[in-house]
Formats: C-alpha cells, structure tokens, sequence
C-alpha cells in the first residue's frame, strides 16, 4: 500500500494534462488509487488555481503602480495648463492600451466602476431630501422629457430600415460602406435611440465638482437630469429581451414593463425607508467605537451594500450608491463620511477615465473616420437644441438652458451597458457596435470642451440681455413700451435732469425729458398701453404720488418701485405697486446670497432663505405701522367727540325740516371743528381710516376712507372731489 501511495503522490508533483488517459489504462493502479487519484487531482486544480490567483495579483499590482505613476504625472501636468485632469487620464488611457502597459484591462475595468460608486455616494451626501424634492422638477419636467424626444429624434433618423434618412446623408457624404452605418431593423434604432440619449454622470458630475458649480441651478437642474436618465436605463434593460426575441407585441410588453416598473419602485421604496432609520443607528454604533478602521469599513460596506441591492432591483448600481449618499446626508457622519472615502474616489475616478479611453479601437477610428465624425456631430447638436428647447419651460433662463444643452450633449457610460446587451442578444451587429462605442467615447472626452463652450455662449447671451437690464435700471422714472428703439426690446426713460437725458441718450438709451409719471407725457411720447413701469425717484412722497397716478391711468400693468426703508415700501403697496425694492436691503441680501452660494449651499436653498428675510421684515414693519397705527387713533379721539357733539347738536330740532336748516346753518361750525384738527387728519392720512357715523335720516353725511389696499381715497355722492 505504502508502495502504491509513493507513485500516487509522484503523480500529484509531476502531472501533466498530456498523460492522464496513459494513466487511466493501468487498471490496477488507477483503481487501487481511486481515493488518491482524487486528492492528487484536487492539489492539481488548486496549484492551478493558486497559480492563475498569483498571476492576477502580480498582474493587477503592475496596473495599480501603472496608475499610480499616471495619476502623479497628469494631475499635476494638466492642472499647470489648465486642463481638465479627465482629459489627461483618457488620453493616458489611449496610450497604455497602444503599447499594451495594462495587463489585467478586464479586472481593470471591474475595479474602476467604483469610482463611480464613489463618486455619487457623494453627491447624494451634499443632498437631502428636501433638496431632492426640489430636483424633481427639473428631473421629470427636464430629464424625462429629453430621454423621450432625444430617443424619439435618434430612432427617427435611422429609420426607415436599409433605407434610413442619416445612412443616406453618410453614403452620399463620404461614400461609407452600407454594411456598417446601415440599420437593419426597427430593433436597432430604437436601441441605438435610447442609448444615444443617456449622458455621462462620471465626466459630468466629476467637471462640476472641480469648477464647484454643483450648488448652483444650473447644477441642481444637471443632477436631475442624470439621476432620471439612470432610472431610465431599467425599462431600457427590459425591452432589450424582447427585441431579441422578435416578440414586441402591446399585449406582452406593457405589462411586463409595469411588472418590472412597479416591483423595481417598491424594493426601491423599502430600500429607503429601511436605510434611513437603520444606517443612522449602524453608522451610530459603529462611531461610539471610535475606531476609524471600522468607520471607514463601514463607508465602503454602505456603497457596495446599496449599490448590490439597487442592481438586484433591476436599477443601476450607481443610483444605488446615490441613494445611500442621499440617506446619510441628514446625519452628522456626513462630513466624516466625505473625508474617508475621497481618496478613494478620486483614484478610482481617474481609473475609470483611463480605461474609458482604453475603449477605443484605433483601427476602426482610422478607418472610419467620417462616420464617426458625423455620428458625433448629430449627436452633440440634437441633445443640445432638445435640451435647449425645454429649459426655459421648466424655468430655467436661455443660458442655463444652453449650458446643459452642451454640457449633457454627450454620450454616457450606461451606453457602453446598453450596446454591450444588445450585441450579446444578437439586436446590434459586433461591428456596429464597436464604432457607436468609439462615438459615445470621443464625445465623453469633449466633455471639458462643450462645458467650456457652453459658458462661454452663455457670456454672450448674458450680455446681450445685461444691456438691457441695465437700460431698465438706470431708469429714474418709469419704463414703457412703445417707442421706436434700438435696442431689442422697446424700452424708453424718462427723466427731469437735463445732464442726465443727455448723458443717457450718449450711452445710446432712449430716454427723454419729461415727468413718466403723468400720463398725458406717457400719450405725448406714443405710449398708450405699457407693459411695465418702474418708479425709481429718490423722493419718497414723489414716489408715492407717481405710483397712485400710474396705477389709476393703468389699472393692469406690472408697476415697480424704488423703497427708501420698510415703512416706505408698504405705503408704496397701498398705493398700488406690483412689488417694492427696498435698495439697501436687497444689496445685503445679494451679498449675503453670494456668499451662502460660495459656501456651497443650493441655490433654491438660499431663494429660500433670502424670501424669507423679506417677509420678515415686511412682517416687522407691518406690526410697526399697526402700533403706529393704535398711537394716531388716541389722537383722533378728541376729533370724534367733538364731531359727535356736533350731530347730537343737529339731532336735538322739532322737525326734519329744521334739521336740514340746522344742517345748512352748522355747516361752517363743522368746518371749522375739521380745521381745528386739521395736523391730526394729515397724520393719518395714508395708513388710517376715519369714519363718521350718523343718524341715517339726514342728508349731506360727512364720509370720508381711505382703502387699506391701494391707498386710493373712496369718494361719497355727496363729498365726491374732496380728497383728505
């Protein structure tokens, strides 16, 4: 026996696959050694193992020292030229993959996606949810609407199948082979479509992290955007099944969508409400250890934990790191958080970048050169006038608008996801797929570019429409429509300084001589109907006065004025202003806003804020003028007495004849009583009400308001033209 297990074990050492049929047929031994055998096969299969084990590690190691040694020298190189370091890793990437200096590229690929993970688990931090409450609208009334009208163009184009609109223009432009550009089937457009609308949250968010513009709109409205593109890519991953097999029937397809929908939303949902009470304790306990190894563990464990549940759920891994990012950013780990997983983040971004440019098949690019040229043209501008085109109706200004049209215009990673399903379902052709990848790629690497065109096209609208705002502020009297102009829109000024209208008229404003307020100047100067007026004298009861003349000639126009301080702001409203600017303070609360946005808070955030310190202060001056208010009734006391001693007077005669001759007789006593307190009459006269209250019987009562809304005094029948 001792003899037979000597071989066995001689066997183990020195195997080779070439001989183990030679070794089957002696049967003596192969039977006698049947337990050996196994054992002797199982060390086999494990040296193997350790072997292949030991080759990725010795592999991956090269690659992580091959990283490392081009983090170090494009990071520092790019940002001496002032570069977008993104930019440096693609291009790295493109390099390495020439010269083949990455061994392991699949394992590679597979750790670089955390990078991503990372990078929004970090976004979701900086947001809570009453931030993402406000993301919704540009989500669903931005995001959604570009998916569908940006899949709808896509398709469109590609259609009708072997005979599609954008196969004809390449042919006929460069002459391109029909077997690539050509579309087959409906099948494929729709995929190519709904592909091509999707964007790069990596390159995106990574570009506004560095230019520190995700607090702003403009950011708020771009993170909406691709969060509801990532959710978008679950009904995508639905249908692509169906597409292959050739079964796109309504009554198998909607309820399968729905199915899937309604099953992902709900494991979604549970995920939420059961992350947010239980990581809160988790992260709790593990921070009263006061271990930093195991906070840290715990970080990663969140990310990777999430992101596996969310991909289960059928949505994508990264909305699940969001996600988790979203629920810890009401704790106080958040800061912590954020400082223990950077590193990690931006090494593994950069990875990501690196091997996104290992993407490329240079052959092909070189081969197909005006394909992809013209694929990557018509995707930047469709996406970009879409988006364009629905910014302003989500509210959004045209140079936000054009901003995201530009800075989303490119393809996005989830692309790479979606192409490389439907070439493993047969839907798209290995060579189609290819050259789309190299388009999506390339427009990912313009991504600096397009932001940077995109700001700076914003710059020449912003100035266009900053002259003139800056006609309408310089404006002492009102503003109107109406005049013959050369600027875009009609504005026209109005001012009593003569420097000033000549100074004006220099800078190239169509101002004129003359007091706006009245309305038979605004009639002299071709103005019947103006859109908007603003008040902009520095005299407080000036401006008060052209208020209530504007608002009694143009009951339905906007009327805007300048405020001296809070008390002149509300006389302003009662006189019939739109809306009052109190200068002083909106320029404390501009700079205010300024460095809250700065500071890194959202911008609906400080809207929020800075509302609310006007209405605080409104509020403050209203209780003023109330007190104010309850002062002048003292005095007006004395008035009513002797007001009502004047009516008993005329009450006490025999007859209601004699009453009216007594009415007519005591007139001039009653005169006289009003003149007497004629300073207590003028101290209210724009915040208070006087009424008179008299036997109904007589004629010629007394009655005299002033509305607390507009200010503007009510006129008895028989007191019609007197004004207090």
């Amino acid at each position: 026996m001792s003899a037979m297990t000597s071989p066995g074990s001689t066997i183990s050492r020195n195997f080779n696959p070439l001989q183990s049929s030679a070794l089957c047929d002696q049967g003596g031994l192969y039977v006698s050694n049947k337990r050996s055998g196994h054992r002797a096969r199982s060390h086999i299969y494990a040296a193997v193992d350790v072997a292949t084990a030991v080759d990725v590690i010795n592999d991956l190691g090269m690659d992580t020292l091959t990283l490392l040694a081009v983090t170090v020298i494009v990071v520092p190189a790019f940002k001496i030229i002032r570069a977008s370091p993104i930019l440096g890793f693609f291009f790295a990437g493109v390099v390495l993959n020439q010269f083949g200096l990455i061994r392991n590229l699949t394992d590679v690929k597979v750790l670089s996606e955390w990078g991503i993970l990372f990078l929004l688990f970090e976004m979701g931090l900086e947001l809570s949810f009453a931030r993402l409450k406000a993301l919704a609208k540009f989500a669903f009334g931005l995001g959604l609407t570009q998916v569908m009208l940006s899949t709808i163009a896509f398709t469109a184009f590609e259609l009708p199948p072997n005979g599609a609109i954008g196969t004809r223009i390449l042919e006929f432009l460069f002459h391109s082979r029909p077997d690539l550009v050509n579309i087959r089937s409906v099948d494929e457009a729709i995929v190519i479509g709904a592909a091509l609308s999707l964007s790069s949250s990596a390159f995106v968010l990574q570009l506004l992290a560095e230019k520190g513009e995700l607090p702003t709109r403009f950011g708020s409205a771009t993170l909406g955007v691709l969060l509801l593109q990532d959710i978008a890519v679950v009904p995508l991953l639905v249908i692509l099944p169906v597409l292959e097999s050739q079964n796109l029937v309504e009554e198998s397809l909607w309820p399968m969508l729905a199915k899937e929908s309604l099953k992902a939303l709900g494991g979604l949902g549970l995920l939420s409400l059961g992350g947010k009470y239980l990581l809160r304790r988790v992260f709790e306990v593990v921070a009263e250890a006061r271990s930093s190894e195991a906070f840290v563990a715990l970080c990663l464990l969140t990310v990777a934990g999430t992101s596996l549940i969310t991909q289960k759920l059928g949505f994508s891994d990264t909305l699940g790191a969001f996600l988790a990012g979203a629920l810890l950013a009401e704790t106080n780990f958040r800061t912590q958080i954020e400082a223990d997983i950077r590193p990690f983040r931006g090494l593994l971004l950069g990875l990501f970048f690196v091997t996104t440019g290992t993407s490329i098949d240079m052959q092909l690019l070189s081969r197909e050169w005006p394909n992809v040229l013209s694929l990557l043209a018509g995707l930047i501008v469709i996406k970009t006038l879409i988006i364009t085109a629905i910014g302003p109706r989500v509210g959004l200004s045209l140079q936000e608008s054009v901003r995201i049209g530009l800075l989303l215009s490119q393809g996005g990673e989830f692309g790479f996801v979606v192409f490389s399903l439907a070439n493993s379902l047969g839907v798209l052709p290995l060579e189609l797929n290819k050259l789309l990848i190299i388009v999506v790629v390339l427009s990912m690497a313009l991504t600096p570019a397009l932001n940077e065109a995109g700001r700076r096209a914003a710059e020449i609208i912003d100035e266009k429409f900053n002259e003139e705002d800056v006609l309408a502020n310089f404006l002492s009297t009102p503003m109107a429509a109406g005049i013959d102009s050369d600027v875009t829109r009609p504005f026209v000024a109005f001012d009593l300084d003569p420097s000033v209208v000549k100074a004006s008229r220099k800078l190239g404003f169509p101002t004129l001589y003359g007091d706006g307020s009245r309305p038979s100047v605004l009639q002299s100067a071709g103005i019947s109907s103006p859109k908007a007026v603003m008040v902009m004298y520095t005299g407080k009861k000036r401006t008060i006065e052209a208020v209530q003349r504007l608002r009694v000639a143009f009951p339905g126009i906007p009327i805007y004025a300048r405020a001296q301080d809070l008390r002149h702001l509300l006389d302003l409203k009662k006189a019939g202003a739109t809306d009052a600017i109190l200068e002083n303070a909106e320029t404390s609360l501009q700079l205010g806003s300024k460095l809250l946005k700065g500071l890194g808070v959202m911008s609906d955030d400080v809207s929020f804020l800075s509302q609310l310190v006007r209405d605080s202060m409104e509020l403050q001056a209203q209780e003023s003028l109330d007190k104010s208010d309850d002062r002048e009734a003292e005095i007006m006391k004395p008035l009513q007495v002797r007001v009502a001693d004047v009516t008993d007077a005329r009450g006490s005669g025999p007859s209601t004849s004699s009453k009216r001759n007594s009415s007519s007789a005591n007139k001039t006593n009653e005169t006289d009583v009003l003149r007497s307190e004629g300073k207590a009459v003028d101290q209210a006269k724009h915040e208070s009400q006087l009424q008179q209250s008299v036997n109904s019987e007589l004629d010629g009562v007394l009655y005299c308001e002033l509305d607390k809304g507009n200010g503007l005094p009510i006129k008895s029948s028989v007191a019609e033209g007197n004004q207090i």
